[in-house]
């Protein structure tokens, strides 16, 4: 008698585990069922719901176990997944492009920055960290200026880039904004430094502080 009553207890417990687990998916499902419809997936939201409701109605009326059920749950609400992602617009950074000597604007850390960028030139070696370097190709200095529009100083930092005609892309060399953080309405004056293959050409200096706009300024050279 007693190895049949505690028999009896495990399989409540392993009941009520499942049941408690259908309903946290049950849940999730319904939350991506809202999700989706405010963001106008009428279709695959009319799918979440359906399924929130298979997770939820009693088993009196469906007549799946618990652990069917929690299957089907899961993979259904993983497959709703896939669907969401794959009908999603790519959100695709925006490019806004600019010329030499044309300021643009700059958000970093809640101020303003107006950047402008002079010229670029082409150099054969370069004073880098107090160290003179060449290279088989070339040096590419970019010049410029920052003015921190806003009314207290801050430090600065962004993602740079340089493009060129054939889409080939080259990270920053070296850098110098001068000493110190950037002073409320004050120039001050920088350069990037690339290293790029002699026969580069139509390179566009690439810009950006969050990845979401991307500023390029075309060099002329």
């Amino acid at each position: 008698m007693k190895k049949e009553v505690q028999k009896k207890e495990v399989q409540k417990k392993e009941v009520g585990f499942i049941t408690v687990i259908n309903i946290i998916v049950g849940i999730i499902i319904a939350i991506f069922f809202i999700l989706t419809l405010i963001m106008g997936l009428y279709l695959v939201s009319a799918l979440f719901l359906i399924l929130a409701v298979f997770i939820f109605l009693p088993q009196k009326i469906l007549r799946f176990s618990k652990w069917l059920k929690l299957l089907i749950g899961v993979v259904g609400f993983f497959v709703l997944l896939a669907i969401v992602g794959l009908i999603m617009p790519s959100q695709e950074p925006v490019f806004v492009q600019y010329s030499l000597n044309e300021p643009f604007i700059l958000s970093y850390k809640k101020i303003n920055v107006s950047m402008v960028v002079y010229n670029a030139t082409k150099e054969d070696t370069i004073l880098l960290d107090g160290e003179e370097k060449t290279t088989v190709g070339i040096f590419i200095k970019i010049n410029g200026a920052l003015t921190n529009l806003g009314n207290a100083a801050s430090d600065f930092g962004v993602y740079t880039s340089l493009t060129d005609s054939q889409n080939n892309s080259y990270t920053t060399l070296g850098y110098n904004f001068g000493e110190g953080a950037l002073q409320p309405n004050l120039r001050k004056n920088f350069y990037y430094i690339f290293e790029v293959p002699k026969q580069s050409s139509g390179l566009t200096f690439v810009i950006t502080t969050d990845n979401k706009q991307l500023n390029a300024i075309d060099l002329g050279i």
